[in-house]
């Protein structure tokens, strides 16, 4: 919520979008190859796991501190105090809002379906456990390599056409993981390194699109609810992420998955091959089409900003004062 206070800006909103996606990449890189391998050659698991926490306590305390410090609010609020009845008015009506949180909710079930299976699929289908960690290093490092290239993308052609397009990207590498022989294991690492960078994109440009929501609240009831549309948004993505990793669990069952068993049935390979790869494929594939009836372009967007401006300075000139900007 607070990035759509800081600035309207849309190239702005992408780069701390894409700031916000290099550091969820960093930090899960440095869990998988600095902070694991310490937890697991330890003796006492117990102890070593309390202090890991206490540590990241520490640095998280002293990052929100920096931020709290640093951050400042830029964005004029016309109502300073929002009341609850206001807040619950911004979000009736609120197409784009709705639009982009059905689109988050059928996306992140297909993501975190593929999260929940990748570890069989790199089991059970491609012969080799450790190719788990192969295959998440790729859609990691996908994140490093697209999150800096957002903002240029979102200047060229648009936050709505990239999210279109970076879905689509990750439905076309979806499907070739579900159809990819087992013996290929290097098209299936290609494939995983594509599927990151669509998801890394779609990811990115949710956050700038959510915050330009937030305009549009205000464009229509002349109030400001970052906060309570960041919560709604947010519910709506913890929503998939459970629902895809559900989805998943139970899609192993009925495809007859054995856990513990040496060799699972062709039947059972072939269902995690479909959860792996046509699931997400299918279920990012309904977002993007959601996301085609988005009415939040870059010009619409603009008009809004202008629009928004020009009522307030009508108020102030009627009023003979200034608008409060937020502090």
């Amino acid at each position: 919520s607070l990035a759509s206070a800081m600035t309207q800006v849309p190239t702005e909103r992408a780069k701390l979008a894409s700031f916000r996606m290099i550091g969820t990449a960093a930090t899960i890189i440095m869990l998988a190859f600095v902070v694991a391998p310490q937890i697991r050659s330890s003796e006492n698991l117990q102890q070593s796991l309390t202090l890991t926490t206490l540590l990241f306590v520490v640095i998280g305390f002293g990052l929100y501190m920096i931020l709290f410090r640093t951050s400042r609010e830029t964005v004029v609020r016309d109502v300073a105090k929002v009341s609850l009845r206001q807040s619950l008015g911004t979000l009736r009506g609120n197409r784009p809002l709705l639009m982009l949180c059905l689109s988050a909710l059928s996306f992140l079930t297909g993501m975190f379906a593929l999260q929940t299976v990748q570890a069989y699929y790199a089991r059970d289908v491609l012969g080799d456990a450790n190719l788990f960690i192969v295959l998440t290093v790729v859609s990691t490092l996908a994140m490093f390599l697209v999150a800096p290239l957002i903002p240029r993308v979102v200047a060229a052609f648009g936050k709505k056409k990239a999210y279109v397009v970076a879905g689509s990207t990750a439905v076309v590498a979806g499907i070739g993981i579900a159809v990819t022989p087992p013996t290929m294991v290097w098209l299936a690492v290609v494939l995983f390194a594509l599927y990151g960078v669509g998801i890394a994109a779609v990811n990115t440009l949710m956050w700038a699109l959510e915050a330009d929501t937030v305009e549009y609240g205000e464009w229509r009831t002349g109030v400001r609810t970052e906060g309570t549309t960041y919560a709604v948004f947010s519910f709506t993505r913890k929503l998939g992420q459970a629902m895809g990793g559900a989805a998943a669990a139970y899609g192993l069952g009925m495809v007859g998955y054995l856990a513990g068993a040496e060799q699972q049935s062709q039947g059972a390979l072939d269902g995690i091959r479909a959860i792996a790869g046509l699931a997400p494929a299918v279920f990012i594939a309904i977002g993007v089409v959601i996301m085609l009836a988005y009415p939040l372009t870059e010009k619409t967007f603009a008009a809004m900003v202008r629009d928004v401006a020009d009522r307030r300075a009508a108020r102030a000139a009627e009023a003979g004062t200034t608008p409060v900007e937020g502090a």
